[in-house]
């Protein structure tokens, strides 16, 4: 019996386990959102600026490892009218997320912590996230990545507000935290290029004295 409710438990948790990587990849999105995407996607930055989106505060990476953001568009509106309360308008996102073509790659949700716990939205339960770049309290926050086909990539906790496929321009590989490995190879690649600068300092500085002799 014990060895059933072993193997029982086991197939539970590679369940849930199963579950959760499903949910943080590409999933069709339900009719609401598939609306919005067709309503903001293919905008023009013109476009996304009439709509009263502004971009700010740059790209956006992963402080913890691969990954990204994107850029930020804010409707200081909608913003102002959902944040502070606590709320989040399924019809209304108050932020539009950009690529780095000014394209927009999806929409993102934002509310402020006022103990109102696990939030729900398009099907999605919504865990409140620690601060990052741009954003610096816990808040709730679900972001819905644009992917092909139709489907949608949802983030709406710490693990998966990253796309893990997205990238800031001028950031190394591995998202906004640069590897010891790449301090080193830097670092050598510095201390390479002083060396050479020196052994070329004291040949131009030889050269110039046997010209002058």
């Amino acid at each position: 019996m014990l060895f059933v409710a072993a193997g029982v438990m086991l197939a539970l948790v590679a369940g849930a386990a199963t579950a959760q990587t499903a949910a943080s990849g590409p999933v069709d999105p339900p009719p609401e959102f598939a609306h919005l995407r067709q309503q903001f996607e293919g905008l023009t930055p013109e476009q996304i600026e009439v709509a009263g989106y502004v971009p700010t505060m740059g790209c956006i990476p992963n402080p913890e490892g691969a990954g990204a953001m994107g850029t930020h568009a804010i409707n200081g509106e909608q913003l102002t009218a959902q944040f502070p309360n606590g709320t989040m308008d399924p019809a209304t996102p108050p932020v539009l997320l950009l690529g780095q073509g000014g394209e927009v790659i999806g929409l993102e949700w934002e509310a402020k912590d006022v103990g109102q716990g696990p939030m729900r939205l398009f099907g999605q339960t919504i865990q409140i996230q620690p601060g990052h770049p741009g954003a610096e309290d816990p808040h709730y926050m679900l972001h819905g990545y644009f992917e092909p086909n139709g489907q949608v990539r949802w983030g709406y906790d710490p693990q998966t507000a990253f796309h893990p496929e997205l990238s800031c321009p001028g950031m190394p590989a591995t998202g906004g935290v640069v590897s010891p490995a790449q301090l080193l190879i830097g670092g050598v690649l510095l201390a390479l290029a002083g060396g050479f600068a020196v052994v070329g300092v004291a040949f131009a500085a030889r050269r110039r004295r046997g010209l002058s002799s």
